[in-house]
C-alpha cells in the first residue's frame, strides 16, 4: 500500500489529458440515432477522449450490418448503420473507434429475441448453466442473464466467425472483448461441453487423471476462454493487422483466474492482447488500490504499459472518481477508460465537476 500512502500526501491533478490513452465506454443506447451519436462525439472531442469503445454487440445482436447475427431490436431505422456512421464521424475528429462486443453474454430479458436466427433461439444447446438449474430457469439477484458455454466445441468457432465478419467489413481501430469469461465459478454444466471434456481428457473413457479431476476441469474451462482470445488475435493479424485487440477484465487477478476462468495476465504475456482494461469499478479507494497492488505483485513491469485502468462513474460521485483518476496516474498507468458516457448524458454537471486540466 506504499503507493496509496504517497497518494494521500500528494497534490496531483486528476486531468484525463495527462494520459496517453483516454478511453470512453459508449453503451449501445447512444448508437440508435445520428443525433445521439453526434452529441456524444462532440462531448468526447471537447473533453479530450481519443478512443471510443462503442458497444456494437450487446445481446447477441448487431448495431451494424451483419449477415450472421440479427440487427438490434432497438434500431428502428432499417437503413441506418450506427457503426459506419460513427467511424466516419469519429475519424474526422481524430478519434479512434473500437468495436465493443459482448462475447459470451447473449441475452437478458423475459421474452425471447424476435429473430429466429438469434443464437438464443437457434442454438439453445449452446447455452451454459450452473449446477442447480438450467439457464432457462435460472433467476437470482442479477435477474435473467443468458451466456454461451465457452467450452462448448462449437461456440468459439461461431464467435470467431462473427468477429471476422465485423472486422472485415468495417475500418475499426480496435476490437474490444467484454464478457470474455464464464459467468461464475459454478457455471459450466452445459451437457455437450461436459461430453467434449470427458472425450478429450479421459483415456479409453475411463476416469483416470494424474491430477485431481476438479483441477483438470478448471484448466479445461480456462483454456476455452484463452483459446478464443488467442484465435481472435490470429484472425485480426490476418484480416486487419493494425486493429488493436483489447479486453475488459476482472481487476483482481486471483478472482479472474479462479472464479471467472479469465487468465488475462497470460493473454498479455503471450501477446494475444494489445491492451487490457481491468474493470476496477469499486468506489472504495482502498479496494481500488489493493487491486492495483495485486497487479504490481503478479505482473512484470514490462506488461504494465498495456494496461488501461477502467474506472466506474455510475456508482460514485465526481470527487471519488477524481481520486481514482489521480491514483491511476500516480501508479504510472498510461491510460484510463471511464464507464460510461451514459453518466455524463444523465448528469450534465458530472464532467464539469471532475478536474479535467493538468
Amino acid at each position: 500500500m506504499a503507493a496509496l500512502l504517497f497518494f494521500c500526501n500528494a497534490v496531483v491533478s486528476a486531468g484525463i489529458n495527462q494520459f496517453e490513452k483516454r478511453c470512453l465506454w459508449v453503451v449501445r443506447n447512444t448508437l440508435t440515432s445520428p443525433q445521439s451519436i453526434d452529441e456524444m462525439l462532440t462531448f468526447a472531442d471537447i473533453n479530450g477522449f481519443n478512443h471510443l469503445l462503442v458497444q456494437v454487440r450487446g445481446r447477441g445482436d448487431a448495431y451494424y450490418d451483419s449477415k450472421l447475427v440479427p440487427r438490434s431490436e432497438l434500431l428502428l431505422d432499417p437503413d441506418f448503420d450506427p457503426l459506419e456512421y460513427i467511424i466516419e464521424k469519429a475519424h474526422n475528429r481524430g478519434i479512434e473507434v473500437h468495436a465493443w462486443v459482448n462475447a459470451y453474454f447473449i441475452w437478458a430479458a423475459e421474452k425471447r429475441p424476435r429473430a429466429l436466427h438469434h443464437v438464443y433461439n437457434s442454438r439453445p444447446n449452446w447455452l451454459d448453466s450452473n449446477g442447480f438449474a438450467t439457464v432457462n430457469k435460472q433467476q437470482n439477484n442479477n435477474g435473467k442473464k443468458y451466456f454461451l458455454a465457452p467450452h462448448h466445441p462449437d461456440v468459439n468457432n461461431h464467435l470467431l466467425t462473427v468477429f471476422r465478419e465485423l472486422t472485415a467489413l468495417y475500418e475499426i481501430d480496435g476490437l474490444h472483448l467484454d464478457y470474455i469469461r464464464f459467468r461464475d465459478a459454478e457455471y459450466g454444466n452445459n451437457e455437450d461441453a461436459k461430453t467434449h471434456f470427458y472425450k478429450s481428457k479421459y483415456k479409453n473413457q475411463e476416469k483416470i487423471f494424474e491430477d485431481d479431476e476438479s483441477v483438470v476441469w478448471d484448466d479445461f474451462r480456462r483454456a476455452a476462454v484463452t483459446n478464443l482470445v488467442k484465435e481472435t488475435k490470429a484472425m485480426l493479424l490476418e484480416v486487419r493487422p493494425d486493429c488493436k485487440l483489447s479486453a475488459a477484465v476482472k481487476p483482481n487477478l486471483r478472482l479472474a483466474h479462479n472464479r471467472f476462468y479469465q487468465e488475462w495476465d497470460v493473454w498479455l504475456a503471450a501477446g494475444y492482447l494489445d491492451w487490457v482494461m481491468p474493470m476496477n469499478y469499486t468506489p472504495d479507494i482502498h479496494d481500488f488500490a489493493e487491486n492495483i497492488d495485486l497487479i504490481y505483485d503478479q505482473l512484470p513491469k514490462k506488461y504494465r504499459d498495456r494496461i488501461i485502468m477502467g474506472i466506474a462513474l455510475y456508482n460514485q460521485d465526481e470527487l471519488s472518481a477524481s481520486d481514482k483518476i489521480k491514483y491511476s496516474k500516480i501508479t504510472r498507468f498510461k491510460g484510463i477508460s471511464l464507464f460510461s458516457y451514459n453518466v455524463f448524458l444523465e448528469n450534465q454537471n458530472y464532467m464539469n465537476q471532475l478536474i479535467i486540466n493538468p
